[in-house]
């Protein structure tokens, strides 16, 4: 490279500086001395905009009042264990459930949520509540406890809720499509029935006026006057005809509509209650589902 020689003005106004790499490079001299500024790595947006007395009280209130959560945390936590230890397993489940609350990761909570859920790992039904599973989903340390203590339990659980569903289903199906033809023949009736009763209805309504307006329009009013008497009553009749073919409408719609509902019988309710607990066992023992929301 070329090499220059720089008069007095130009060493003038340059200075050395050392780079990231340890290397030394020479910079423009302003004159001005630089300020080294230490960022934090981690910025909390909450306390932008606050003062630095500001912010030291509200980090001072957030530490305080983690503290105070541990402790009642471990107040509950104690409670707990004591009614655990006397076999009050819904007292306590309740406990470390709260307990739970003040401290997501606390182990003994999770440890002893589930012990008292299961009484003492001896009952899975609890497990199928909806709160003890969202617990299961959030608590890694909770469900490998559960399933080291009652996975065999659950897989054979599984394998008779599949065993039944299986043997139930094709029934719940084959009953659900007669009702469905059945139904939807129902329907079919019903609305030929309302239309001809709307027709009628339409055709007494037409005639009652013709009759009607012809009542001035003749010297011998008595046949345009018997007339409008008939159809008029008549025309009543169609009204109540067509008020019962459309209630009788409207319920045939609700049948066919209520007969695709999965519970809609005592079966397929069985069936539905079989599925879902089906859906929480593969979710658990297989853990797919359960990591995907720990994820999220």
């Amino acid at each position: 490279m070329e090499e220059r020689i720089l008069d007095e003005d130009e060493r003038r106004g340059i200075r050395l500086k050392r780079t990231a790499d340890g290397e030394t490079d020479a910079v423009e001299d302003t004159g001005e001395e630089e300020v080294a500024f230490d960022f934090p790595e981690e910025y909390d947006e909450s306390l932008a905009g606050l003062s630095q007395a500001q912010a030291e009280e509200e980090l001072a209130r957030r530490e305080k009042a983690r503290i105070e959560a541990q402790e009642t945390c471990r107040k509950l936590i104690e409670e707990g264990q004591a009614l655990l230890a006397e076999e009050k397993f819904d007292e306590a489940e309740e406990r470390f459930a709260q307990a739970s609350v003040y401290d997501d990761g606390n182990g003994e909570a999770s440890d002893g949520l589930f012990a008292a859920a299961t009484r003492n790992f001896t009952d899975t039904e609890k497990l199928y509540s909806d709160e003890r599973r969202e617990d299961l989903k959030r608590m890694e340390r909770g469900r490998a406890l559960v399933l080291e203590r009652l996975g065999d339990q659950l897989r054979r659980e599984r394998e008779n809720y599949q065993g039944e569903a299986d043997s139930l289903r094709p029934q719940v199906m084959e009953k659900q499509e007669e009702r469905r033809e059945a139904f939807a023949a129902n329907k079919r009736h019903y609305v030929i029935c309302t239309c001809i009763a709307l027709a009628l209805t339409v055709a007494f309504a037409i005639a009652t006026a013709i009759s009607a307006d012809n009542i001035l329009r003749v010297q011998d009013s008595v046949v345009p006057v018997a007339l409008t008497i008939v159809f008029g009553v008549v025309t009543f009749a169609s009204v109540t005809l067509l008020a019962v073919y459309c209630a009788k409408l409207v319920g045939a719609v609700r049948l066919c509509r209520e007969n695709e509902k999965p519970n809609a019988t005592k079966d397929g309710a069985r069936l539905l209650f079989l599925e879902d607990r089906l859906a929480f066992l593969g979710a658990l023992l297989d853990g797919t589902s359960f990591e995907n929301d720990s994820e999220q």
